[in-house]
């Protein structure tokens, strides 16, 4: 082992000279700690001796300028007494004795000899009167200097420097200032200034005092308050004595607060000065005690290493008994702690090799009881095999599987996939040595799943296996859940888009994939419920399933909460009419009817699936925006989204601009045939494009949120044209504006509410058309804001009347005045149901609405519309929409023409 660096000097030796060292730097560290305490309380006596010395100069100032004050006044008051100025004088002459003696420290060489010639001077320069041989400034720079370092021993804050200058400044104001106030011809601008000056600092005192309430002591709440009384002074009229008398008031309570403030700072410093003499105290007693402390623990070491010195002697002794005398051996100069040390590291060296001897004893065992229990009491099915397959030994577990069967009769009960996979596992073990893991299946009542792994044990020369089985039958069927929910929309038990996606991946990919919206979805989840509405999904995909089943190949899924997905092996577009076919337009919900309108996206397939999601997506959006049941994706639709593309580019350029006209279509009434109003249709002539049509750009509009800007500029135009027509021969037609129930914007509803402000006639001659009458019940905020439009008087009217549920519901909801017929009714594929026709005119005269039919085209539709009560018309059969020259030359002519 290695020597320490002190091995040959002796123990006893560095102990004793370290403890002496820490001795010796305890009692440097008590003393110099002592005497720093005693230095701050010398301090502090001098500063106290310092503001003693102060008091008694200030009073000599102070009771030599109130003589100075009392001989001026006693002359100008031609007084034959010194009545007022002898007590000032005896009482300046006793400071001036108490003075004599204290000009030891604090000043220097040039002060103490100006003070020490004032004070020897000062019976004679009362006596003679010689004012101006008073030193007031070296006074007041000393007075100053020892109030400054008293409040810096005493941590005053500076509020008090602030106090203790304007009070000084106030007595020099006075002094310098005596003739003034006192002499027999009054300065009116002198004095005014004065008083100013003095009532000033009376001010700043009572600031000071207020912003700090320590040092609201009543001396300095007096001098405040006699300043502040002296303003008074400044009138001319003020008598000699009242003067004398403020300003010795004034002077005197100056006096008297700053004697009160050095009283108060000589209290606190000699509370200081206690503080300091007890922490010195404290000091050296607490050395002392750690002094005694340590000499104590430098006797004690010294005991015991004696103690230990007998000790290891008694021990060498009893090694070798030769070895006497033992004082020989074991020299008073060396105490042999490098041999003790060794011999403590061999000590715990062999300890600490029998304790992990001990726990590595400790360590077998418990692995062989944790062996034991496994093999015994784990959840695991074990069983030991000879390199014959004959099973030598298994656990109870495993005998609840297979009981006391042998290999050949367990392998028995697997199916035969579950045999081909065992007999393999047993092969590759046998021939390479490594373990093999599988999942089989366990023939019975019910299906079994089992993890068999076979483990190759060697021991000395034979090969043993260890046969290992767990039942996975309860993880196989969560993953199985779990699968399903990943996979499968719950409501309809269909593949969903993750789903869809995997069967899409491992299938040959050739036909038709089609996206199909039901267009009531939402609006059933309004009126009835969620429920309701997955009712009809889910009988709706039960009935193309049932109709799928004659097409080998075909996908089937729900895509979104009113969307499913489909894909057809061998579709294509000439197939449309069959495709059509696999989807019901009735279906019975709860015992109840239901009508099933749906939109239809379709695309021949591409290798991608997002390929033809992307394109069934357009061709869906498409059938949606132009109304059509089913749209096949195809290079119009293409051209058609690039022309959407453009427009949605160009759109707000062109609103900006001005580009987009109206015109105007008119409205007739059949049976008079007098043209009463007229729609105001929006147009646009793109500089590259042409003319866009209006559902184009509508409903680009619409889709990218600029159909509000667009509502905006037609809605300023129909105006403009109406104000246009105020005072002419068209003053009594009144004109449409189409209103999107995505553009229910409350600018809209302020426009319309300022405008009558500029033109009250307006409501009678603007009608509000709402579009988009389906959507119109799906938002509240916008119902209110329709109120709002009716309460203003203008008319309401539905577009489009008899195409969907919303808009007989927004008539019990909103004060409509006008119901438009779709044209579907009038000249379109519905034109021969009259029933609706007749339904819809018996409707409006009960409600006492107005009945409107559009898309009048032939003398047939106009015959029908009237036979069957229907009150105005428009369409081609009158006229095309019209700018607004030619509809004025068209009324113009109209009694003409027909």
């Amino acid at each position: 082992m290695g020597q320490s660096r002190f091995a040959k000097i002796p123990y006893r030796i560095y102990t004793m000279a370290l403890a002496v060292a820490c001795l010796i730097g305890v009692l440097l560290f008590g003393l110099g700690t002592s005497f720093y305490w005693h230095e701050k309380q010398e301090a502090i006596d001098q500063t106290i001796a310092n503001l003693n010395q102060a008091a008694d100069l200030a009073g000599v100032e102070a009771y030599v300028t109130l003589f100075e004050a009392a001989t001026r006044y006693e002359e100008q008051s031609n007084q034959t007494s010194s009545f007022l100025s002898t007590p000032y004088k005896e009482r300046a002459l006793q400071y001036n004795e108490r003075l004599l003696n204290d000009f030891e420290a604090g000043i220097n060489e040039r002060e103490r000899e100006t003070l020490q010639t004032f004070s020897n001077d000062l019976n004679r320069i009362l006596e003679e009167e010689r004012f101006e041989a008073v030193p007031n400034d070296v006074i007041s720079s000393i007075n100053r200097r020892w109030f400054y370092r008293a409040l810096e021993q005493t941590n005053q804050p500076n509020a008090a420097y602030e106090l203790i200058d304007a009070i000084m400044r106030m007595q020099s104001m006075l002094m310098r200032n005596g003739a003034s106030l006192l002499g027999d011809s009054i300065d009116e601008n002198q004095l005014a200034s004065t008083v100013d000056l003095i009532v000033g600092e009376a001010a700043i005192i009572q600031t000071i005092i207020a912003s700090n309430t320590t040092l609201q002591t009543k001396a300095v709440i007096d001098v405040a308050e006699s300043g502040q009384s002296f303003a008074n002074m400044a009138n001319r009229e003020a008598s000699l004595e009242a003067r004398y008398v403020n300003s010795t008031n004034v002077y005197e309570d100056a006096y008297g607060a700053l004697r009160s403030i050095r009283s108060t700072s000589e209290i606190a410093l000699r509370e200081e000065s206690k503080h300091y003499q007890l922490l010195a105290t404290i000091s050296f007693v607490m050395i002392f005690l750690l002094s005694l402390g340590l000499i104590f623990l430098l006797y004690y070491t010294r005991k015991r290493y004696n103690h230990d010195l007998a000790h290891l002697k008694a021990r060498a002794l009893a090694i070798d008994p030769s070895l006497t005398p033992v004082e020989e051996m074991f020299p008073k100069t060396h105490d042999f702690r490098g041999i003790e040390d060794e011999l403590r590291e061999i000590a715990a060296s062999v300890h600490s090799t029998f304790h992990e001897l001990e726990n590595r004893s400790q360590d077998l065992v418990r692995y062989h009881e944790r062996w034991s229990s496994l093999f015994s009491e784990t959840g695991l099915a074990i069983a030991l095999m000879d390199d014959s397959y004959n099973l030598i030994e298994r656990n109870e577990m495993f005998r609840q599987f297979f009981g006391d069967r042998n290999l050949y009769e367990i392998n028995q009960l697997f199916t035969e996939t579950g045999r081909r996979l065992f007999e393999q596992a047993l092969e590759g073990v046998t021939n390479q040595g490594t373990s093999a893991q599988f999942i089989i299946h366990l023939k019975g009542e019910h299906t079994r799943y089992l993890n068999v792994k076979l483990t190759p044990l060697k021991r000395e020369e034979q090969l043993t296996y260890y046969l290992i089985v767990e039942d996975e039958t309860d993880r196989v069927e969560r993953e199985r859940k779990v699968d399903r929910l990943v996979r499968f929309d719950l409501a309809t038990n269909l593949y969903n888009e993750y789903g869809f996606i995997r069967r899409w991946e491992n299938q040959e990919i050739d036909g038709a994939f089609v996206l199909i919206r039901l267009h009531d979805y939402h609006h059933l989840v309004d009126w009835y419920d969620p429920a309701y509405a997955d009712l009809l999904m889910n009988e709706f995909a039960r009935t193309v399933e049932a109709r799928l089943s004659k097409y080998a190949q075909h996908l089937f899924g729900r895509y979104r909460d009113d969307t499913f997905m489909l894909y057809v092996r061998g579709f294509s577009f000439e197939d449309e009419h069959e495709l059509l076919e696999l989807f019901p337009t009735e279906l019975t919900v709860n015992h109840k009817r239901q009508n099933v309108h749906i939109q239809i996206g379709a695309t021949e397939t591409k290798p991608a699936y997002n390929d033809c999601l992307f394109e069934a997506m357009k061709a869906l959006q498409h059938a949606k925006e132009t109304r059509i049941p089913s749209v096949w994706y195809d290079s119009d639709i293409l051209a058609q989204m690039q022309l959407a593309a453009l427009i949605e580019q160009a759109l707000p350029e062109a609103i900006r601009k001005g580009e987009l006209t109206v015109a105007y279509q008119p409205q007739v009434e059949l049976k008079t045939d007098r043209v009463v109003g007229a729609e105001v249709l929006a147009r646009w002539t793109h500089p590259d494009v042409g003319v866009v049509p209006p559902n184009e750009f509508i409903r680009v509009a619409e889709r990218s949120d600029q159909i509000l800007w667009l509502s905006h500029n037609i809605l300023d135009q129909t105006i403009a044209q109406l104000v246009a027509w105020q005072d002419t021969p068209f003053e009594d037609i009144s004109l449409s504006f189409n209103l999107s129930a995505h553009s229910v914007d409350p600018s809209i509803v302020a426009k319309l509410r300022d405008s009558i402000e500029l033109h009250p006639w307006l409501p009678d001659r603007l009608k509000i058309e709402l579009t988009e009458s389906s959507d119109i019940m799906s938002y509240e905020s916008e119902l209110e804001r329709l109120e709002d439009i009716a309460d203003l008087g203008y008319c309401l009217s539905i577009d489009d009347f008899g195409t969907g549920y919303a808009s007989f519901e927004a008539i019990w909801h909103l004060p409509i005045q006008e119901v438009k017929i779709d044209r579907m009714y009038v000249s379109g594929k519905a034109k021969e149901s009259t029933s609706f026709l007749r339904a819809v005119s018996r409707f409006a005269n009960e409600q006492q609405l107005t009945a409107l039919a559009e898309g009048i085209e032939t003398d047939d539709d106009l015959s029908r519309m009237i036979h069957e009560g229907v009150e105005l018309g428009q369409g081609y059969y009158f006229s095309p929409a019209l700018d607004a020259a030619s509809f004025e030359t068209w009324v113009n002519t109209k009694g003409h023409s027909h």
